[in-house]
């Protein structure tokens, strides 16, 4: 019961950490980025009208598009008394920079960006120690050409700071009006993409096969799904992982549970025997030492999940175990419990249980009468 409990417990927290990181990830980049991107080209020039046409001829059942917004990816480098860091800026226009994730933040009264101001990631200002207390210049070095010279040096108000909840995010973008971008960059006002939102994520592979039939194929369109895809594959791998290994475990545990009946069978030789003279068939009495293995496997399976699940809500409510960020992305241990994983750990559990007691039990009906009655 000891060993049965254990292994479940620790299924049981083991599929709802890998269950933490998948909501913690997902949430973030669902809330930080776009559902689809349509990607920047000069070749082709698009707007928002065009786009939300294409997306109404392209009749996709039960999903809806949010919003259609412009935006622009470049890479510079920020320069803040004597630290240098590598940062993606990211152009957005200031009526659509709206993310709605609780976890997202600004530090500021406002919540877009201002003309020729740039805003940090928290832990990107901490990086650059900058004091966001204190309204304060950054340098941005932005590599126009082959050459990086100090001519490409621009400085920048830092308005306000953010936080995603997700460290890769608030550690290397900057977010900034999305003109001041083009003209940074020395681009023209056209050239930008398109962020879109719809109000089923899990849609999105789909809308953007329908969108490339009514956009046209040499528009570039990208999914969340394709553009993170292998941090969910890993994600799905270690979860794998966790069922086969502790999966494992309980079948080990369970095997002592045939070792438990098989000595109940034996001490109750006689027993068995009478209930077998009085007329008890081989199939009841092979049920009785079932049932009994069965309730000694049911008890350690109660106990674990309980156990996992007081452990899984200490983890959720006080954060007993602290992640570094810059190698997890987030600063605590994520949990997250899903009912129908609970459902399929307790029923394959018992199914296991009670199929090694069955086995187990079938050695009763090995015992001949005569044995039994004159046996010790």
């Amino acid at each position: 019961m000891t060993g049965i409990a254990l292994s479940v417990a620790s299924l049981t927290i083991a599929l709802a950490v890998t269950a933490g990181f998948e909501k913690d990830y997902k949430n973030a980049l669902l809330n930080f980025n776009a559902h689809i991107l349509i990607l920047p080209s000069e070749e082709q020039t698009l707007t928002k009208e065009s786009i939300e046409k294409g997306f109404q001829e392209a009749k996709i059942p039960d999903v809806q598009l949010l919003s259609v917004s412009p935006y622009l990816y470049r890479e510079a480098l920020l320069i803040h008394e004597g630290k240098l860091k590598g940062v993606i800026l990211k152009g957005t226009s200031s009526e659509k920079f709206q993310i709605p994730n609780p976890k997202f933040q600004i530090n500021s009264k406002s919540q877009v960006p201002n003309k020729s101001e740039i805003v940090l990631g928290k832990a990107l200002a901490q990086n650059l120690n900058f004091d966001s207390t204190k309204q304060d210049s950054i340098k941005v070095l932005i590599p126009l050409g082959k050459e990086v010279s100090a001519k490409n040096t621009k400085r920048l108000v830092v308005g306000s700071t953010f936080q995603s909840g997700l460290y890769e995010f608030d550690s290397q973008f900057a977010l900034m009006n999305l003109q001041d971008l083009q003209q940074l960059f020395n681009l023209s006002p056209s050239f930008h993409g398109f962020e879109l939102r719809i109000d089923q994520p899990e849609m999105a592979p789909f809308v953007k096969i329908a969108l490339e039939k009514t956009l046209g194929d040499n528009v570039g369109i990208q999914d969340w799904v394709e553009i993170n895809s292998d941090l969910f594959q890993a994600l799905q791998m270690e979860k794998w992982v966790f069922r086969i290994i502790m999966g494992l475990m309980i079948f080990v545990s369970s095997l002592n549970l045939i070792g438990a009946v098989l000595l109940n069978v034996f001490r109750r030789r006689k027993t068995i025997a009478i209930l077998q003279a009085l007329g008890l068939s081989p199939f009841q009495i092979r049920q009785l030492f079932t049932t009994q293995g069965f309730l000694l496997g049911a008890i350690g399976i109660l106990s674990g999940l309980v156990l996992g699940l007081c452990i899984v809500s200490g983890l959720n409510r006080f954060h007993w175990v602290s992640l570094d960020p810059q190698i997890y992305f987030l600063e605590k241990l994520p949990v997250s419990v899903e009912p129908f994983t609970i459902f399929i750990i307790a029923l394959a559990s018992l199914l296991l249980v009670w199929q090694t007691s069955w086995i187990a039990a079938g050695r009763a009906l090995t015992i001949p009468i005569r044995e039994g009655l004159h046996g010790p």
